[in-house]
């Protein structure tokens, strides 16, 4: 029984008891697929694993700056059962980021993918070993060259992979996962074997999947640890994973993998409707007012609620082909990350696809509650896990407690016990709510941080100082919360305005695209400035613009400028 598990070593035994499955794994190369059967994984994680120990990692940190792939899942994998710390980093994280990551960490050895990647480590701390996965770097040390070494240790020593098993406990450190912070710096979550064990359980308590039937596409970065853990529950049932090469192909591998589940996030579902939308909306007038119809119809319609002959009607005409263009086989959508809107959640189970919206973060390993088959209620994001337990505290912030719940933060513990209270309650930062039924809505947020639409934490006062720094900009503010990009509102130093007073003119729009370009080397991806609109009119706290300390009334601001904000994200719902 999984539920008896307590370590990835002991889940590691579980799973040599699965049936076999010759299509465990699989990721493409050259545009064909590359197969990995259970057997294979299993093997191949024991082979690096005998070589990792015998290259003195245990209790190390290691790092992965790797793509998604079988090999990602496979080092990572190793380096938990080998007692060593996997230390998972975003490929496409700033510079400025990846260098206090690697510091911080105190990385000894480091899993790489590009010359550059390697570069930067090593500017960051030149005593890092660089391990280039696909061997372009001649005079790095290469997986092959492990697993022949993990070969050699296990022929010589066929008992040694079992005592370095025997050797994992519960609540050894297993994993550093970075975080953002509102300094701009990320935070280090350490988790245990049993912080990770305990949510592969209780999502395994929650949804059922069969691994003759079910299938999985995988496409969010498994840094990200809401993925990295649900790609782990998906091994521990033994059912065949896809990994796809690059997020734009996820339309083409849904149509050819025929998946039965996907964890998404809502801007991908966001993406996922304006283009059946905008695909469906071409034809005549008949066929447009056909989809107006049927879009409208799912994005109103209480979905629970017994179905018309129109509802029938529009099923088999439209929701049919979007399911198809879907692959024809999800049964379940489980978004995170990130804030769904009503609108979006109603619509795809009015079109037939299961949708379950969750919640969680990094310091909880990360889900704290999920809607899922027959607990599933839009607005909310679901009854807490099993294992978990939440209270709304008097201020109205959301507190979580349980076996989930963070070691806590690498080198900080000023930031641990401000966010673990000594009852080993995780303040979360997020303002909730908690219904007759246990369901939990988030209202809002008690930290001054945003989060994107894609799930990504953007510091609004870090990005803000930045752009204040610069000498430019009088007033300036951020938007991006639950949005696909950030955009700014600038308000132009008096010594500007001297210079420039038509917000069209071709110089000022060409002077501010140099300053955000010049800002945004600075920020990680998707927290770069994607669009602003200059403010020349005068705010003054008798409008209730400026507060009495003379700073930006956000909410007021926001909603005078509402139209120009809109305007900015035209074309994304």
């Amino acid at each position: 029984m999984i539920g008896n598990i307590h370590t990835f070593a002991a889940l590691y035994k579980y799973l040599g008891e699965l049936p076999e499955n010759d299509t465990f794994l699989n990721h493409l190369e050259s545009n064909k697929w590359k197969h990995c059967a259970k057997s294979e994984f299993l093997q191949t994680v024991r082979y690096l694993t005998l070589a990792f120990d015998a290259k003195g990692w245990r209790g190390r940190q290691i790092a992965l700056v790797i793509d998604p792939s079988i090999y990602w899942v496979m080092i990572d994998y190793a380096l938990m059962l080998s007692g060593a710390v996997s230390v998972p980093l975003f490929t496409n994280i700033s510079t400025k980021n990846l260098k206090f990551q690697i510091r911080d960490a105190d990385i000894c050895t480091a899993f790489t993918q590009t010359d550059e990647q390697a570069k930067i480590i090593k500017e960051a701390n030149d005593r890092v070993e660089c391990i280039d996965i696909d061997a372009k770097c001649t005079n790095c040390l290469s997986i092959e060259s492990l697993l022949n070494k993990g070969k050699e240790i296990d022929k010589k020593e066929p008992q040694k992979f079992e005592i370095l098993l025997a050797e994992i406990k519960p609540d050894d450190l297993v994993t550093i996962v970075y975080t953002s912070g509102t300094s701009g710096l990320p935070k280090g979550v350490e988790l245990s074997h049993q912080n990770l064990i305990s949510q592969i359980i209780d999502t395994g308590i929650k949804y059922k999947f069969d691994a003759k039937t079910d299938s999985a596409l995988s496409f969010l970065p498994l840094a990200h640890i809401f993925e990295r853990m649900v790609m782990h529950f998906y091994i521990s049932t033994g059912m065949s994973i896809y990994f796809a090469d690059d997020v734009k192909h996820v339309g083409d591998l849904l149509r050819s993998v025929h998946p039965t589940v996907m964890t998404v996030v809502p801007r991908l579902l966001e993406k996922v409707y304006f283009k059946m939308h905008t695909k469906a909306m071409e034809g005549n007038i008949l066929k447009k007012l056909l989809i107006m119809i049927a879009f409208a119809r799912a994005n109103q319609k209480y979905p629970w609620r017994a179905k018309n002959i129109v509802d029938t009607w529009l099923d088999k005409i439209v929701y049919s082909k979007l399911r198809t263009s879907l692959g024809g086989s999800l049964r379940m959508m489980i978004s995170g990350g990130a804030a769904l809107s009503d609108d979006l959640y109603r619509f795809f189970l009015n079109i037939g696809i299961s949708l379950y919206q969750g919640y969680g973060l990094t310091e909880a390993s990360p889900v704290i509650c999920a809607n899922a088959p027959n607990e599933n209620k839009i607005g909310t994001c679901g009854r807490h896990f099993v294992h978990t337990e939440t209270k709304i505290a008097k201020d109205g912030e959301l507190l979580a407690r349980g076996p989930g719940i963070m070691i806590g933060y690498h080198n900080n513990k000023e930031a641990t016990d401000a966010t673990i209270d000594r009852e080993g309650w995780l303040h979360t930062g997020d303002l909730a709510s908690i219904d007759e039924e246990g369901y939990i809505a988030i209202t809002g947020r008690k930290k001054d941080l945003s989060k994107t639409s894609t799930g990504e934490y953007i510091s609004v006062n870090y990005i803000e100082q930045l752009l204040a720094a610069s000498g430019w900009f009088d007033q300036v503010l951020i938007v991006g919360d639950e949005r696909p990009f950030v955009v700014a509102l600038l308000m132009l130093d008096e010594t500007r305005l001297e210079a420039y007073h038509d917000s069209k003119s071709k110089a000022l729009q060409k002077e501010i695209k140099a300053v955000i370009t010049k800002i945004n080397k600075k920020l990680n991806h998707w927290e770069k400035i994607r669009d602003f609109h200059l403010i020349f009119e005068v705010l003054t706290i008798e409008d209730g613009y400026l507060t009495p300390s003379m700073k930006l009334a956000r909410g007021n601001v926001q909603k005078r400028f509402e139209k120009e904000i809109e305007a900015m994200y035209k074309g994304h719902i």
